[in-house]
């Protein structure tokens, strides 16, 4: 063999070993569930697992098994899962997803407040009682820009650091409480724009399985020309004007912005079945351990509304949106717009911190935090914080325009 020859055999392995490596990691998700109380959030992840083939479970603590895979229920704050689990997004090319679920305790809307609707005092009143709730899950998604933050500023940066950050929030409304607003509410307007701003956010109808056709696309309706008439920019999936989509895309983009927002329903807990004993002695029998396999749905006297049908509920729409076909668009937006943005106004607030605190001569007391990032600052090219000569920088209502257009896409009026 040549030396040529031997050259282009050793590229060659070493190709497809970059190959063999890339099949082998999976990419990284992190989904947020939020919204109102009793809206299914907690049960829509115990579907969402049961729908998936999961591969592989990767606990937080390796030396610990989890009880549940899933996070606790009463939560009192937005808590991870003990553990991610991966599984095959498309078995032929090896691509696979590493997900990361957050659930969150659900919002509580008061039972009177489609009375207060026209009350500006009231509506106050109902928002200052959810802003702790609020503030703690703009607390947690800053708190993983915040790590991410913290690992970029290392001198020896760690190459396998996770992907912290939250990618999408699932934010459920409760069909009975829009129904008697005639839209989302006071508090929605406040917790979506709190929300808006940091990651994106798709906003779904919990308990779909209640609403008849003929009221489900009036509640759409009502949530819709309420997103648009406040200029709220949820995620309606935009279409980047420096991009050229096919044909496919467009259509697949137009299709998925009508169904917002996502009718959900939920699979109900099987009833375990009894296992067959030939003890005569025994008085009732064994329950299985194991549940039987089963259609993911919801029976009813009438029927049964199965999970994973289109012509029931969106279930296989916002699976598909979440790992398929807009994967990569939501862990994109989350890092160059949320995250830069944060970044910067993180890095300025320091800067700022640190010169005013060095002009007074107490440095010290800006907290042990700040030196950090203040040391790390030029590592991190200042360039990008401090405008340069020549044109203005772009205003902050520039900056937050460009937010909802490209959040929001073209929502129907």
């Amino acid at each position: 063999m040549t030396v040529a020859g031997a050259e282009r055999k050793q590229a060659q392995h070493a190709r497809q070993s970059r190959n063999r490596n890339r099949r082998n990691i999976a990419a990284q998700f992190n989904l947020l569930v939020a919204g109102h109380n009793w809206t299914g959030k907690s049960s829509f992840l115990k579907t969402l697992f049961d729908s998936l083939d999961v591969t592989a479970v990767i606990p937080d603590d390796p030396n610990a098994i989890p009880g549940s895979l899933l996070p606790p229920d009463n939560l009192a704050e937005p808590t991870p899962a003990p553990a991610r689990f991966e599984f095959d997004i498309d078995p032929s090319s090896g691509e696979r997803i590493s997900l990361r679920v957050i659930d969150s305790p659900g919002i509580p809307i008061p039972a009177n407040i489609h009375r207060d609707a026209d009350s500006a005092d009231k509506n106050e009143e109902h928002v200052r009682g959810v802003i702790p709730h609020v503030t703690g899950l703009v607390r947690f998604i800053t708190g993983q820009f915040e790590r991410t933050l913290l690992e970029e500023s290392k001198v020896k940066r760690n190459p396998r650091s996770p992907d912290y950050q939250v990618h999408a929030c699932l934010y459920f409304l409760d069909p009975q409480v829009c129904f008697a607003c005639n839209g989302i509410t006071s508090i929605d307007r406040y917790a979506l724009e709190q929300l808006c701003s940091r990651v994106n956010v798709i906003v779904c109808l919990g308990k779909a399985d209640l609403l008849t056709t003929r009221h489900l696309r009036a509640l759409r309706n009502m949530v819709i020309e309420d997103l648009a008439r406040y200029a709220i920019p949820v995620f309606a999936f935009p279409e980047d004007p420096d991009v050229e989509y096919d044909e496919d895309a467009v259509a697949l983009n137009e299709e998925l912005r009508a169904m917002l927002p996502f009718a959900i329903v939920n699979s109900e807990e099987p009833d375990p079945e009894p296992v067959e004993r030939d003890d005569d002695d025994l008085v009732a029998p064994l329950l299985k351990t194991e549940p039987a396999p089963r259609i993911l749905g919801r029976r009813y006297p009438w029927g049964m509304v199965e999970v994973e049908n289109r012509d029931h509920c969106d279930f296989l729409q916002i699976k598909e949106t979440l790992f398929v076909t807009h994967a990569h668009e939501l862990k994109l937006l989350t890092r160059e717009l949320y995250y830069e943005q944060w970044r910067t106004d993180r890095l300025l607030e320091v800067r700022n911190s640190v010169l005013g605190s060095s002009q007074a001569g107490s440095i010290a007391e800006s907290g042990a935090r700040e030196s950090f990032y203040a040391s790390s600052i030029a590592s991190l090219s200042m360039d990008s914080v401090i405008a340069p000569e020549g044109p203005a920088a772009p205003s902050e209502a520039a900056i937050k325009g460009d937010i909802r257009e490209r959040q929001m896409g073209r929502l129907r009026s």
